[in-house]
């Protein structure tokens, strides 16, 4: 019982939310560390566009929807859904070959603690709420 609530959709897209975030500094952080490395090519994570592309294709599918436990059970798309880190090649401003901009990443960086802390506050108020229709109090 209690695992169809902890398991639910918006439950397992915030934790990956918070996996990709934390990838994401980690990538940042490596980045800005390699900033005066010749020939480094800086990284990125990319999350909220195969989040975008997961909920896109299920936008117009039809649901099964079960009245059992023992009915078969279809793994949802958003399961799927996983950080992926990419190397931009393309782009240099710079003789060395280094890609990496001091300034974009320490923006990039303020940007992803906003999230963090956002999908954190979500994920508190998810948990309150269950607290509060467990407990019947608020």
């Amino acid at each position: 019982m209690l695992e169809k609530i902890f398991d639910s959709p918006s439950q397992y897209l915030l934790n990956k939310g918070l996996d990709a975030a934390s990838v994401r500094n980690k990538v940042i952080a490596d980045n800005i560390a390699n900033v005066d490395t010749p020939g480094f090519k800086r990284r990125e994570v990319i999350f909220e566009e195969n989040i975008q592309k997961v909920l896109e294709k299920n936008k117009n599918s039809v649901k099964l929807r079960t009245t059992d436990s023992r009915h078969m059970q279809i793994k949802e798309k958003y399961t799927q859904i996983e950080p992926e880190i990419r190397t931009l090649k393309e782009l240099s401003y710079r003789n060395d070959g280094n890609n990496v901009d001091i300034d974009v990443e320490t923006a990039k960086m303020a940007k992803n603690k906003i999230f963090y802390d956002a999908l954190g506050q979500s994920m508190s108020n998810e948990i309150r709420l269950l607290r509060m229709a467990i407990t019947g109090r608020g």
